[in-house]
């Protein structure tokens, strides 16, 4: 239980879908723990139980946890962090694409889709959610980043 709840606070807010995901995980381990707690009745009704609390208060909240930011999310959020920093140095109330192509490009990445052949144009490039690629050279997998209120980003795969 102590697991579950820790992992579900340890969430970066950043990240989207990750709130619910824990909050679901953290109410079957509660409920788990309350079928174990109330029920005196049948073996097999404590075992499923027990089970149950094992793999939602600490299988799951460990596993999310550790694969919880892939590696593109965690250059998209660091490049955040970046381009955060550099807006606030210059005192702008908002984070620019241009703060955002200048971070992920000092971070030896890119924004937008690469150009090929096929789409000779780069989508994601010039207006939020940016398409954010920790390899300037490479495809997929990349990361989407938009910035809420200014200065609040928020991360999500694409």
């Amino acid at each position: 239980m102590v697991v579950a709840l820790g992992a579900a606070l340890a969430v970066d807010g950043r990240l989207d879908r990750q709130w619910v995901t824990r909050g679901i995980t953290l109410l079957l381990a509660l409920g788990c723990a309350a079928v174990l707690t109330v029920d005196n009745g049948r073996r097999a009704r404590r075992i499923i139980a027990v089970v149950g609390l094992l793999m939602f208060g600490f299988v799951f909240p460990v596993s999310s946890t550790t694969w919880s930011t892939p590696p593109e999310i965690d250059f998209a959020l660091a490049v955040a962090d970046d381009a955060e920093a550099a807006a606030n140095k210059s005192a702008q109330s908002v984070v620019t694409v241009e703060d955002v192509k200048r971070a992920a490009e000092a971070r030896g990445g890119a924004i937008g889709s690469p150009i090929t052949d096929k789409t000779p144009e780069a989508r994601g490039a010039t207006a939020y959610p940016l398409i954010i690629r920790a390899d300037k050279d490479q495809g997929r997998p990349w990361a989407c980043l938009t910035f809420e209120n200014g200065l609040t980003a928020k991360v999500r795969a694409c």
